[in-house]
């Protein structure tokens, strides 16, 4: 079966990053404007090495209840108490680890096994493309294993995040190379013979054709959409518009100036 590469997700790495639920104020203000900005300047610990080969588990789970009715066996089926689990396999014992596996009352103790609630961030790479996955409210952190003290071998801690939600029900925001797109659509009136666009002082030749393919061509020709993450942009919609132009990146500005009537840009 066909289907789009640029969609398909193929992690060759990915990251754990920690903050514990008493060192956060406003969860909102540690959610990075995109998926390569600097995460311990907003907060964040990283949590060093993780196992590769057991990766980030997603565990999602909810109650199946069947009800029977006159003699019909599954007559109605209703899912109730739904939950979701995701944890990571730490393989280095420091700093941010030590808060979270069997933390003591001090940094240099060993303690048992107890609530210990969490904001958990993760950060997928897959080539050139990062993705990152922001816990929207704390949740506690559950060491399910450990390796122990064995000679020659490395230590490991398993950990198991047990989700809270938002009152909509949501665990992750989700944060990537579209994060920071701008939208901005164009509208053509029949009386416009010809237009130009402007992004950002930088502005196009004259455009004759109402037509997506000639809006893109045109942008992408300038100096400041060709500086943004490829293609720079993406324009859609039918001959005569509306025609709407996505910017892959950050743009300030965008209008035009129509002959034989105003172009809208909004």
């Amino acid at each position: 079966m066909p289907g789009n590469p640029d969609l398909t997700l193929i992690p060759d790495e990915a990251e754990v990053w920690l903050a514990l639920k008493s060192d956060v104020t406003d969860i909102a203000a540690m959610i990075p404007e995109s998926p390569t900005e600097d995460l311990a300047e907003l907060g964040w610990e990283h949590s060093g090495l993780v196992d590769d080969a057991k990766g980030i588990p997603i565990t999602p789970s909810i109650e199946v209840k069947p009800y029977d009715a006159f003699g019909r066996p599954r007559f109605r089926v209703k899912l109730k108490k739904g939950t979701l689990v995701t944890g990571f396999t730490a393989l280095e014992r420091n700093p941010v680890t030590n808060k979270i596996v069997l933390p003591g009352s001090t940094p240099k103790r060993v303690g048992i096994p107890k609530d210990v609630q969490i904001y958990v961030l993760y950060r997928f790479v897959d080539e050139d493309r990062a993705t990152v996955w922001v816990q929207l409210t704390p949740a506690p952190a559950e060491l399910t294993g450990t390796s122990g003290i064995v000679d020659g071998e490395k230590w490991w801690a398993e950990i198991k995040v047990h989700h809270t939600t938002t009152a909509e029900g949501d665990v992750f925001e989700i944060v990537d190379a579209s994060t920071d797109d701008v939208v901005k659509t164009f509208t053509i009136p029949v009386s416009v013979t010809a237009y130009t666009a402007t992004v950002d002082g930088v502005t196009t030749t004259s455009i004759t054709a109402k037509t997506k393919a000639a809006l893109q061509a045109a942008l992408r020709a300038l100096s400041t959409v060709a500086a943004l993450p490829e293609p720079g942009v993406t324009v859609e919609g039918p001959d005569g518009g509306p025609l709407v132009a996505t910017f892959t990146g950050p743009v300030t500005t965008v209008s035009a100036t129509g002959t034989g009537g105003t172009v809208g840009v909004a």
